[in-house]
């Protein structure tokens, strides 16, 4: 690691600098749309580097690779320099990191705790999915959230995870997604509270609890691990070491230029997952996502990786279209999703949401248009989408990790930020334009003997109509059998 990681930050650079960037008035945040992986990467590392107090995060997965070495690298740097680290992550992700985040649980400055965890069999990974297994009606509810929150007045919240496909590497999956960083004023106290809220929640424990044995290795040998790791001649040409190993950049230079806008983080109650059976209304997010999408009087243009809008007594998009609102969708097609069983409940609402005026449209797997500025933006070299957002009237906007389906509505744990501001609404709009693209994503569209069919562009940028639907026989089955009844309710 190069000298420039070590060198002494001025103190309280980021306070000022959020003071200053962040609250115009007692109503407002300081916001930037993040819609380029690399640049939300980065983002996340130079906020590392300045920290002076504390580093809190919500991470669903945590999955090992580049990145995410990077991100622990810095970690360690500011917990050498005194920053209290704290990192509350979901078992389903500490399941392959855990020897790593034992490691980092030595560290006196940094502490580990885990999301709805199993508390046996965790010795080995096989007898750690198998305890999973065993438990499953309490373990399918996962904590899907993601916030990195950082001397507790700048903060990034969205659908990104902490993993290489997040940032649109040169990984298998390459996931088109979106966050939001935030400066100061009430969306920064509120996630504040959110994240207080969650780590002393009853469905958390300590790393240390859960396994008390001495870690194979301690926090001193990570470090060197990582050293290694990340200064090997294979990786000499990633952006992301060189993020880590150059200079250190001016704080208003690493963080761009914000914006004053009013907004609200809205998140399911962290116990949310403790009562056997679905929630209670008052401890999830859902009616408050219902109520900003009932409030959409022209148009909805919704962003979900997982799209099935069966929950109308919660959040009833269906309804806008009854009342003449223009909805359009953007999901995975079959052959881009990761989970390629939820499109088996989500095909008859593509069909009844098209008879119905909506416009729908599907990424496309893995097409590299010939002409691309960016390789790390949304929609752009993505293999599969992961983002959760809506663009309402040209004036609101949401991000976060909610997708409309029910798993988000009823058993994993989710955040989402709700903001009104035009300019703000009209970026994100143009990048879901930008996805929407025929060289991007599928139009599906019914004909008139209504017929499914995918319109799109070959790689001579020629129109092309598809009658059948792109996907090999393997995710085919995975259709049917999400299209089971039984299946539905947990997708």
């Amino acid at each position: 690691m190069s000298p420039s990681m070590t060198n002494d930050i001025n103190a309280d650079a980021l306070k000022r600098w959020a003071e200053q960037h962040g609250q115009a008035s007692d109503s407002t945040s300081g916001m930037r749309l993040l819609s380029d992986g690399l640049d939300a990467f980065e983002v996340r590392a130079h906020l590392a580097r300045y920290a002076q107090d504390s580093i809190d995060s919500l991470s669903y997965l945590l999955e090992d690779g580049v990145t995410t070495r990077v991100l622990m690298a810095e970690l360690l740097l500011a917990a050498e320099r005194g920053v209290k680290i704290r990192m509350l992550v979901d078992d389903m992700s500490a399941i392959g990191v855990q020897g790593m985040l034992r490691a980092m649980q030595t560290h006196p400055n940094i502490e580990v705790r885990l999301f709805n965890p199993v508390t046996f069999w965790r010795r080995y990974t096989w007898s750690h999915r198998l305890a999973m297994a065993l438990t499953i009606r309490r373990s399918h509810r996962r904590m899907h959230n993601k916030l990195w929150l950082v001397d507790g007045v700048v903060g990034i919240a969205g659908g990104r995870n902490l993993g290489d496909d997040y940032f649109i590497t040169n990984s298998e999956y390459n996931f088109a997604d979106l966050d939001m960083l935030v400066a100061d004023g009430p969306v920064a106290a509120q996630m504040r509270e959110c994240f207080s809220q969650y780590w002393h929640g009853h469905c958390v424990s300590t790393l240390t609890s859960l396994i008390s044995e001495t870690p194979d290795h301690d926090w001193q040998d990570l470090r060197e691990e990582l050293r290694q790791q990340l200064s090997g001649e294979e990786l000499a040409d990633s952006a992301f070491l060189s993020i880590h190993h150059g200079e250190q950049r001016a704080l208003e230079e690493g963080l761009g230029e914000l914006v004053q806008a009013h907004g609200e983080l809205y998140w399911d109650h962290p116990d949310k997952p403790c009562q056997p059976g679905y929630p209670s209304r008052d401890l999830i997010m859902g009616p408050a996502i219902g109520a900003m999408v009932a409030d959409t009087q022209t148009r909805i243009k919704i962003v979900s990786a997982y799209f099935i809008p069966s929950e109308r007594d919660v959040i009833d998009i269906e309804a806008l279209l009854e009342r003449g609102v223009d909805v359009t969708v953007l999901t995975n097609s079959l052959q881009a999703s990761d989970t390629p069983i939820v499109n088996g409940s989500y095909s008859p609402w593509r069909r009844r949401f098209l008879e119905k005026g909506a416009h729908m449209h599907e990424l496309r797997h893995g097409h590299k248009p010939r002409h691309r500025r960016r390789r790390h933006h949304f929609g752009i070299m993505a293999s599969s989408l992961h983002g959760k957002a809506m663009v309402m009237d040209d004036r609101r906007l949401f991000i976060g990790s909610f997708n409309i389906d029910p798993r988000s509505t009823w058993w994993n744990n989710e955040m989402g930020l709700n903001v009104d501001h035009e300019g703000l609404a009209s970026e994100l709009d143009e990048v879901i334009e930008r996805a929407l693209r025929p060289d991007s994503s599928f139009r599906v569209e019914l004909d008139d003997q209504g017929q499914l069919s995918w319109v799109t562009v070959d790689e001579d940028n020629q129109a092309q109509r598809l009658t059948k639907e792109p996907g090999n026989l393997l995710v085919r089955a995975q259709k049917w059998l999400g299209s089971l009844p039984g299946i539905r309710r947990l997708l």
